[in-house]
């Protein structure tokens, strides 16, 4: 990738946290690179933060943040787009609606918002996408703070690797 970096984190390093563990359902997973995921118990939002150590990625980069998902066998909902909300603290502003089941052509407008498989079976969607040195300036370091919210019914049955940073 010419010397730029990427980076994985684990869905524990950012959605699992003290004061939200009934909302989730730690799991152990050997397709994990993690050895655990979380799973998304009944509830229309999930909220995904953390903060990012500059030094983990590449300087004045643009980057896409992919969720890195499964849907369980017992999920029964997801066919309407996800709203995405963030990154900003402050900001409560809708960025972009993606789908967490692909949906059927004629819905289909930016080819980023569709889930994609991946070569180790999981599945991955483009949640946002950042230049590194504009976040930076702002906060130091990356602040990743976005809301992904249900149109339609819960969250339940997602099923969370982690996230993936790539330059793009």
């Amino acid at each position: 990738m010419n010397g730029k970096q990427r980076l994985m984190l684990s869905a524990k390093a950012v959605l699992y946290d003290s004061s939200n563990v009934k909302l989730f359902r730690l799991k152990p997973s050997e397709q994990s690179r993690f050895g655990d995921v979380i799973e998304v118990l009944s509830q229309p939002v999930v909220r995904i933060k953390c903060k990012i150590d500059e030094l983990y990625l590449s300087p004045d980069i643009y980057y896409r943040c992919y969720l890195i998902f499964k849907l369980s066998e017992k999920c029964r909902g997801l066919h309407c787009p996800v709203k995405v909300r963030g990154p900003l603290h402050r900001s409560n502003k809708v960025i972009k609606n993606l789908y967490l089941r692909s949906p059927n052509a004629w819905n289909i407008h930016d080819i980023d918002q569709v889930p994609k498989q991946r070569e180790d079976g999981w599945m991955e969607v483009n949640v946002w996408t950042f230049k590194t040195k504009d976040v930076q300036r702002m906060f130091q370091g990356i602040s990743v703070n976005l809301k992904l919210i249900s149109y339609e019914g819960t969250m339940s049955g997602l099923i969370v690797c982690g996230l993936e940073f790539r330059p793009t």
